[in-house]
Formats: C-alpha cells, structure tokens, sequence
C-alpha cells in the first residue's frame, strides 16, 4: 500500500499585509495597492504602492521567492510608511557659472592635531677666564624689568625678559690681582648671550655668544 503525498500550494509572501508582485523586465520587486489579492491568472495589472494608476500599471505576477527590504521598490516602501519623496536635484542651466562651496581646512575634519615641540637650543657657555685669570660667575637669574628698557631679545624677538649672571675676578684687597666685575645676559629662548667686563660706569664686550635660531623667528 502506498500513500499519496499531497502537496499544499505555497501562499504568496506579504510584506506589512500587502502582496509582494514582480514586474517582467524589472529586477525590484513591487508593493501592490491596498486590497489586492493573489489572481488565479499568473499575469495581470494591478495598482501599485509606487504607481496607482491602473491605465500605466505594469503587467506583474505573485512573488513566491524570498523578499528583504533590499529587493523591494525604494519608492513602494516610501508610498507604504507615508514618508516624502526624496528631494530633486536642482538642475543649472548651462552656460550659468555657479560658485563652488569653500572646503573646510584639512585640520577642522581631524579629531587631533599633532603640534610640534618648540625649538630649544644648547645653553650658552659663559666665558671662563679673561685677560689669563680665571672668573668665577654666579648662577644665572631672571633679569629685572626696567621701564625704560626694552626687554626683548634683539635678536630673535622674544618678549623675554631675559638672564643675568655675575661674575667677578681678583682680590679687592690684593694690589697684583685687583677685583674686577662682570655682568652677562642670555635670552632664554635663541641663547644669544653677551658678557661685559665693569670698567667704571661702562661695560665693555668681553665674550658673544652668537645664537642659531632664525632671525625674529619668535616676533
């Protein structure tokens, strides 16, 4: 005895209650209007979610196959959930010359901007004897800001202010090696440093050290 297998035909799939329709020659699959049922006839025209009039309606057919939301009509799902049409593109007649926007600097779309450490350069080397003896010089300090004295580094422009250091040589009670002075300045960022020697009310140059940073590079 051998039993007979009846196969049930396979209901057309429903997307959000409405029937899923192929059109011929197009690859998207369609939404069909509000009341449509599958026809016993495999062809017919029916109003469609993107299209309602019948008149223009393509010919379509039950879709029995798999359905996403990928392979149905852009414009069917837009007409189902009541959302509006996409905007238009704006046509320029030709020969019209239109202004292109201005890009924004290439730093406003980065989320870090790396900055550079500053320059530094080797610390000038105070002079260690002068006239053959040897002077002994004080630690380096921040000059004092005088209101008639410009405080920036004539050199590369730093607002400063700028260094100091004393120094002196001999013995104020010895008459073969009597006791001089000496006064050095540094800027503290290009290193330019000039020493003096004290002689009276006037300083006279005894040692410059020449910086190597660019001219008025911190201006």
């Amino acid at each position: 005895m051998s039993a007979l297998a009846v196969e049930a035909p396979v209901a057309p799939p429903e997307w959000d209650g409405r029937l899923v329709v192929r059109a011929a020659g197009r690859p998207l699959l369609h939404i069909a209007g509000e009341g449509v049922i599958a026809p016993a006839a495999p062809v017919f025209t029916v109003p469609l979610e993107c299209l309602q009039d019948i008149g223009h309606a393509p010919g379509v057919r039950p879709w029995s196959g798999p359905v996403t939301e990928a392979s149905i009509c852009p414009a069917c799902l837009r007409a189902l959930r009541g959302e509006p049409e996409p905007e238009a593109p704006r046509l320029v007649p030709a020969g019209v010359v239109e202004a292109l926007p201005i890009p924004a600097p290439a730093r406003a779309s980065r989320r870090l901007w790396a900055v550079p450490d500053p320059q530094t350069y080797a610390e000038a080397a105070l002079p260690r004897e002068h006239g053959g003896r040897a002077i002994t010089w004080s630690r380096w300090t921040t000059s004092p800001v005088l209101s008639h004295y410009d405080p920036s580094c004539e050199w590369c422009g730093d607002p400063g202010p700028g260094e100091m250091a004393g120094g002196r040589q001999g013995n104020p009670m010895s008459r073969t090696d009597p006791l001089r002075r000496y006064v050095a300045y540094r800027c503290t960022a290009c290193q330019l440093m000039t020493a003096y020697e004290q002689v009276g009310n006037d300083l006279q140059t005894i040692a410059k050290h020449k910086s190597r940073a660019p001219k008025d590079c911190n201006r």
